[in-house]
């Protein structure tokens, strides 16, 4: 182990100043939401509000105005302004289908921010701990080399001495390259996980600290499978959006055959004098009332002034429309395809469901070998040390328990990270929200 030490200095003697520094797993998980993908999420929820907003605007109250100039030979010329406002007051208007659609399409942007935010959580956690993995990895690898040299030195001795054969020397140089080679992979797999972790949190490599946040051990929910099932039915976003669809698919078959069935009629009542007049209708096909006001301002000196009331009654009833059959007959398949999708999501999700509690248990019995291989190098390298002090062992030999010991630790960790990225994957397919203390809603 004292011949790793120089080793070790050195390497931290080569790192980059900033890596002296610690990373938090916590730490990281804050500067998510200024990434670049956390923005582009929140972008296309809020191009969705926007859409909402503007959908609420059509639905609300519009005013217009207009003006009308007319010159006739022989009898003079009138003009007339007039104004308008219109508003949609009947639950089947058009402009109230397109607020109840815009609102569903929220909740859907809703759904698949939050759906793109948790991917983030779980790969920052993938990231943070590669990270870790990789420099346990280049620790390791330093070791295997600096005994690989060890073993090369004492076979070479040993061949010089005769007890030694040509082969066992060609083995143990063939060993050192090997081990030399794993130096090399190991240090650009720890460049690699350095540079993935600064970009996914839009750092430079130098402002990466060293991840200090080792994984926990996670366990299994205390409810049972199958009400994990029900949990998830309930609250992922793939099925919820999948519900949203086909209640849009609803509203449009709804919409369809009231555009069919309901009669275009409209009724206007109105009055004039000297020229002005006021009226308001109501169509009840698109459920939107109106108000029109118009006020001469030059009059024609020819022209007729009508004064009083009026009633005005229109019904138009369609019998043969297959332009509107056809939409019905197109909304119905819509529908029908919608609830096979909303099957097929369900079945999806509880397949994800059930493999990721299998991966879950299967990264458990995994951490529980990996902990009891860690024991078996701890009291390996005890008998190594003990032999060593008796007089029975040589120093290679503890240094060969202690790589072993450092591999099994880097094989507890990493089954660990493993469990714990199991853990969030489960969590995930039930539906949880990670990032509520990020800034999800």
């Amino acid at each position: 182990m004292k011949r790793l030490l120089p080793t070790l200095a050195t390497l931290l003697a080569l790192a980059p100043p900033a890596l002296a520094q610690g990373l938090e797993l916590p730490q990281a998980l804050q500067a998510l939401p200024s990434t670049l993908d956390w923005k582009s999420a929140d972008l296309n929820y809020e191009s969705a509000v926007r859409q909402l907003e503007a959908a609420l605007a059509a639905q609300g109250l519009k005013l217009s105005g207009g003006a009308d100039y007319t010159l006739r030979e022989g009898s003079g010329s009138g003009l007339t302004v007039s104004g308008t406002a219109s508003l949609g007051v009947l639950p089947w208007s058009s402009s109230a289908d397109a607020v109840r659609s815009a609102e569903r399409a929220l909740e859907r942007a809703a759904l698949t921010r939050r759906e793109a935010r948790n991917n983030l959580y779980i790969a920052l956690h993938t990231q943070y701990f590669n990270l870790r993995q990789a420099q346990s990895d280049l620790a390791l690898a330093q070791a295997t080399l600096a005994l690989r040299e060890r073993q090369l030195q004492i076979v070479t001795a040993q061949n010089q001495a005769g007890s030694a054969t040509l082969s066992d020397l060609l083995t143990a140089q063939q060993n050192l390259d090997a081990a030399r080679s794993s130096l090399v992979s190991a240090q650009g797999a720890l460049e690699l996980a350095r540079l993935t972790l600064a970009g996914t949190l839009g750092l430079a490599p130098q402002q990466l600290g060293n991840p200090t946040t080792p994984p926990g051990e996670p366990s299994l929910p205390g409810e049972g499978l199958e009400a994990l099932l029900q949990r998830a039915l309930a609250g992922r976003p793939d099925v919820l959006r999948a519900l949203s669809q086909l209640r849009d698919a609803e509203e449009n078959l709804a919409s369809a055959e009231r555009n069919r069935l309901i009669p275009n009629a409209s009724i206007s009542v109105g009055y004039s004098d000297s020229g002005s007049t006021l009226s308001a209708g109501l169509n009840f096909k698109s459920g939107t009332a109106s108000l029109s006001a118009a006020l001469p301002v030059t009059q024609s000196t020819s022209s007729t002034v009508l004064q009083g009331y009026s009633l005005g009654l229109s019904l138009s009833v369609p019998i043969f429309d297959p332009v509107s059959d056809s939409n019905i007959r197109t909304a119905q398949t819509a529908l029908q395809a919608a609830r096979q999708a909303l099957e097929t999501v369900r079945k999806a999700a509880e397949l994800d469901v059930r493999q990721k509690y299998q991966n879950l248990q299967t990264a458990q019995a995994a951490v529980a070998a990996a902990r009891a291989a860690l024991n078996t190098a701890n009291q390996s390298l005890r008998t190594a040390q003990a032999r060593l002090q008796a007089g029975t062992g040589t120093s290679v030999d503890v240094q060969a328990a202690q790589v072993s010991q450092l591999q099994a630790q880097r094989n507890l960790e990493s089954a660990l990270a493993q469990a714990q990225l199991a853990a969030l994957a489960l969590q995930n397919a039930l539906g949880a929200d990670f990032t509520i203390a990020l800034g999800g809603k």
